[in-house]
Formats: structure tokens, C-alpha cells, sequence
């Protein structure tokens, strides 16, 4: 959804909407079970997952609302759990999909099913007050870091709305330090005043993306530290602040802040984007908040690799990516068991690797 600010009359139109692409997205997804089923040793494992979907659809298109629970609840709740539901039937489509190219793994579909049933079963009945907290809302435009101004309204659900799109067409692929993550869990969520991002696995979340409206504060420096101070040694968080022009002070911070773990971004309308550009870390990110809408895609960077290498080593590769010797390992690893590169040295200390034959039916995307 790309508008968070719906009208009084119109949260039911927001579920509406919702439903209609969440079933759609269902249909589609059994279409690509019945693919996968085709040639999958365990067959039933993925006929149950199907079935439970197809139960789902009929649960989302339910008039009454009978599988909804009624809570007690905000407006701004209303809209985050709309927003959650639309983004567990994306993620469904773009995982059912990956397994398409490689290794069908049924408890990952089954965590995907499990999401959008917990998207579902959070849904809140547009009931009067949440549609007068609605009517508040678009009259007061308030954020929880500061009263947005109304003729800077528009400017910042433009800028929200284009890393939207930008979140929903790319994933960071390579942390700062050469990591490879194209293999990670990658969710984004809008609101009405922020988006955020975030790359995790079952135990880590090594990256966190945010960009939000930001009040001007005199205590802003200090809320910035306590949260950099937060993290997790080997978690990255970027942290983006949306105003119209922003003080010299706070410019200067930002362009001399440096952190392990932490990167302070500042975007003005009128300069664009602010940061530390002596600092790496806040370049290799600063794509994530620009206004560039293209970014090669580490496959195709790959294809060209590919194309000018006869043959290449772990070290050659990572040195071409980007890649740490670890972070190319891994990538190695899936390229090899997808059948795009073949390894010619059959277990010697420093293998090499090859372009493999593309077979016609085969989806070689990294």
C-alpha cells in the first residue's frame, strides 16, 4: 500500500484491497506448489502447505470477519497490521519463487505459510473508533518524533514511497566487510511517518535499515548516541532523518560521525542526502537512501565476471564482488549446488571454477 493516511471512509477500502491482492497472491503461490510438487521427493509435505493456503484464501475473503479478533486498539496499529499482511503475502510469492532456482526446503515454506496466517489472524475490524483516530490523525499529522508540518506532508511520502519501491525491486546482497547475505531474510515495512528494513536469519539481524521523519530537537545528538550505543557487536543499523533543511550543528555531526556499528544520515530537501563520505561504511549504504533508483544487481556484476574469466578462484572472485574470502565461499557454495559454475580441480587446496553450460529450463539468478 502506498498511501498510509486513508480517510475516515475509507479503512474499509484499505482491507478490501489488501484482501484482493493477498488472494491473488495465494492463487499464485499454489501455482508454484504445483510446480514444485512436480519433482519433489515428499510431495505431501507441500500438498499439506497448499491446502492450508487455499484454507487462508477462503479465511481472508470472510465478509463477517469472522476470523478476526476484536482488540482493543490504534489506528496506527490498524494501518502496521494492513501494511504486515500485505508484506508476508509479498515475501510467500518472492520465497515460493527462490525455490523455483534451487533447494526446495519445506520449513521455509512452511514459515512463509505461518507468516501470512499470523498477518491474517492480526487483522483489526475497522470499527468507529478506529476510524475517528483516523480522522485525528489526518487532521493533526502528528508523528511520534514531532508534529509534521502539513506543507512538508507530501515531500516525505514521495521520499517514502520511492525507497519503497527501491526496498521492493533490490536487497543488500554484501554487508560492509564483504559478507554475502543474498541468501538472508529481507522484510521492509511503511508507515505513515518512517520505513524500515532489515536482513536476518533464525539467529542474527546483522542489518537494520531506517528512515523516518525527524523533529529538529536540541537533545537529537544525544538520542542518536544512546541509540548507536545500543547495538550488537556485528550489527549494522542505518539511520536516515527526513526534514525540509536541518541546522548547522547537526549537519556538522553528522558529517564528522563515525561508529563501528552505527551510520547517521541526513536528508534535506533542499542539499539531498548528508553524511560522513570520508567514512566506508556510510558510502558502501548511502544507496539505500539516495534518490538513484538504479542499482546493478550482484548477478549481473557476476554475468560480466563470468564473461572475462576463463577460470577464477575464491580470492579472484571476492576481489571482483567485493566479496570477503568467506563471504565468496558461501556464494561459491550455492552457485555450485544451482549448476552455474563448475568446479574443475575435484578437492585440490585452491580450487578453480568455471562457467557452466546454462541449460535452457534452468533459472541461474543468484
Amino acid at each position: 500500500m502506498q498511501d498510509n493516511a486513508p480517510e475516515i471512509n475509507s479503512l474499509e477500502n484499505v482491507q478490501a484491497v489488501n484482501t484482493e491482492s493477498v488472494v491473488k497472491n495465494i492463487e499464485l503461490s499454489n501455482q508454484i506448489l504445483d510446480k514444485l510438487i512436480q519433482g519433489f521427493e515428499k510431495p505431501h509435505e507441500l500438498r499439506k502447505l497448499r491446502k492450508k493456503l487455499s484454507n487462508l484464501s477462503a479465511e481472508v475473503q470472510d465478509k463477517n470477519l469472522t476470523a478476526f479478533k476484536t482488540k482493543t486498539s490504534s489506528y496506527d496499529n490498524f494501518i502496521t497490521a494492513e501494511n504486515q499482511l500485505q508484506q508476508a503475502s509479498d515475501e510467500l510469492i518472492s520465497g515460493l519463487e527462490e525455490h523455483l532456482n534451487g533447494e526446495i526446503n519445506v520449513k521455509s515454506i512452511s514459515i512463509l505459510v505461518d507468516n501470512l496466517k499470523n498477518g491474517i489472524n492480526s487483522r483489526l475490524i475497522p470499527i468507529n473508533e478506529l476510524k475517528n483516530q483516523s480522522q485525528a490523525s489526518t487532521n493533526k499529522e502528528e508523528s511520534p518524533t514531532g508534529l509534521i508540518p502539513r506543507d512538508l506532508k507530501n515531500e516525505l511520502h514521495l521520499y517514502l514511497n520511492m525507497l519503497q519501491n527501491k526496498y521492493s525491486k533490490n536487497r543488500p546482497e554484501i554487508l560492509f566487510g564483504g559478507d554475502y547475505t543474498g541468501d538472508l531474510n529481507w522484510k521492509y515495512i511503511q508507515e505513515h511517518d518512517n520505513i524500515k528494513a532489515k536482513l536476518s536469519s533464525l539467529l542474527e539481524v546483522p542489518l537494520v535499515l531506517e528512515a523516518r521523519y525527524q523533529q529538529k530537537d536540541i537533545r537529537l545528538i544525544e538520542l542518536i548516541q544512546k541509540d548507536a550505543n545500543k547495538l550488537k557487536k556485528g550489527q549494522h543499523k542505518c539511520v536516515c532523518l527526513f526534514s525540509r533543511s536541518w541546522d548547522e550543528e547537526i549537519k556538522d555531526f553528522t558529517l564528522r560521525f563515525v561508529h563501528p556499528n552505527f551510520v547517521l544520515y541526513l536528508y534535506d530537501l533542499d542539499e539531498g542526502l548528508i553524511f560522513n563520505t570520508e567514512n566506508e561504511m556510510a558510502q558502501h549504504y548511502a544507496c539505500w537512501f539516495n534518490t538513484k533508483h538504479d542499482k546493478q544487481k550482484l548477478d549481473e556484476i557476476f554475468e560480466g565476471f563470468l564473461d572475462s574469466h576463463e577460470h577464477f578462484t575464491v580470492q579472484e572472485l571476492g576481489d571482483a564482488l567485493g566479496l570477503n574470502y568467506n563471504g565468496a565461499e558461501k556464494l561459491i557454495k550455492i552457485l555450485l549446488r544451482k549448476g552455474t559454475i563448475l568446479d574443475v580441480t575435484f578437492g585440490e587446496k585452491n580450487p578453480k571454477y568455471i562457467k557452466a553450460k546454462i541449460k535452457e529450463t534452468k533459472n541461474n539468478n543468484i
